[in-house]
């Protein structure tokens, strides 16, 4: 049990990055006479030092699956979870009542931003403006971890070199099964792997050889350490995908060391709805990839003039048409024009500009 004090802060004046976050709500919840904090970015490295992890959950309509998550922490080591920060991304469900109802069980932070559509990274960037450990463990909200996960993304970073960010993928298994309690090793490995896990080595053996590291930053289960003051995700990226992808290109730029914390799994509970496109494709249901396809072509733009990702981008964008009945776009099963494509995509955006991406000196 987590002895408590809680407190109300005020809101941040400008957010993460100048964005206006003037609804932001939060709950802080601490051990009197805690182990002092280590600023982010600065992490104390003397005689003693016990390095911590911030947990950063950007959430939205699953409070179900959110108390999942929030009971498996409870598992982790106390002496290293500096806090828990819940992203609320404007639920309409219980989110906030169950967050709040873990307030004596973990050391809680509450967030909360208005509902104006799927926002996971600015989502995310609440969590980053409070967060006070050492390393920033990001998952998603419909996972389930194991004991030990935590000290797993924690012993990730502590083998990389210390005078650089880093990076620590974590891979993540897929189950339709219900599972009671905090699922075991045996229970997360023997759910169904992600692709990184084929890609890259059951321990990331062939993360090291592969220009494009970045490429498998998926947030679902991410963590980063000794990041630049201010490093946020880019609030520019509007709806599902590709802005986890561009704040691991953006360390790795900044000379980020990249590994697998390869006891860092965790167990994805697979939901009647994905809201992931690519999962909609295997699973035969009718997938949206506007967004994706907007926020790929962004990114294109945006690091434009690198050759791995001119190839990448472009080789994945060809399969996409708009579709001149519904507007959307789709896949035919086919090649298309790439130009078509990046054209149609820069001219809506001329129209509807996005919000301007806000990066920290050294990008």
């Amino acid at each position: 049990m987590w002895p408590v004090v809680s407190r109300d802060l005020p809101p941040a004046a400008s957010g993460v990055g100048g964005s206006n976050h003037a609804a932001l709500t939060a709950r802080v919840d601490t051990a009197p006479g805690g182990v002092p904090k280590s600023p982010l970015g600065e992490p104390a490295c003397g005689p003693g030092h016990i390095v911590r992890a911030s947990v950063v959950i950007p959430t939205y309509n699953r409070s179900a699956k959110l108390a999942r998550l929030l009971a498996c922490l409870r598992d982790q080591p106390a002496h290293i979870l500096a806090e828990v920060l819940v992203c609320d991304d404007g639920s309409p469900d219980e989110t906030t009542a169950v967050a709040r109802s873990f307030a004596a069980q973990l050391p809680l932070v509450y967030l909360h931003q208005p509902d104006l559509g799927f926002r996971a990274g600015q989502a995310r960037n609440l969590g980053l403006g409070r967060a006070t450990g050492d390393v920033i463990v990001f998952i998603d909200d419909d996972l389930v971890v194991p004991p030990g996960f935590l000290e797993a993304h924690v012993a990730a970073h502590a083998a990389t070199r210390a005078d650089r960010p880093s990076i620590a993928l974590g891979f993540r298994h897929r189950t339709f099964e219900h599972l009671v309690g905090t699922p075991r090793w045996q229970d997360v490995i023997a759910g169904e792997p992600d692709d990184r896990c084929q890609v890259l080595g059951a321990g990331g053996e062939r993360l090291g050889a592969d220009p494009a590291p970045w490429f498998y930053g998926y947030s679902c289960n991410l963590s980063a350490s000794r990041l630049p003051p201010g490093f946020h995700f880019d609030e520019a990226f509007v709806g599902w995908g590709m802005e986890d992808l561009d704040f691991s290109y953006r360390l790795m730029r900044l000379g980020a060391s990249f590994t697998v914390a390869a006891g860092g799994r965790a167990l994805h509970l697979e939901d009647p709805a994905p809201r992931d496109p690519f999962r909609c494709e295997v699973r035969e249901l009718p997938p949206s990839y506007d967004s994706y396809v907007r926020n790929a072509v962004y990114f294109l733009d945006k690091h434009a003039g690198d050759p791995v990702v001119e190839r990448l981008i472009r080789q994945d964008l060809r399969w996409y048409l708009r579709d001149p009945a519904s507007g959307r776009w789709i896949k035919n099963g086919y090649e298309n024009d790439v130009e078509a494509v990046l054209a149609e995509c820069r001219r809506e955006r001329q129209l509807a500009p996005r919000p301007a991406a806000h990066l920290v000196e050294g990008e």
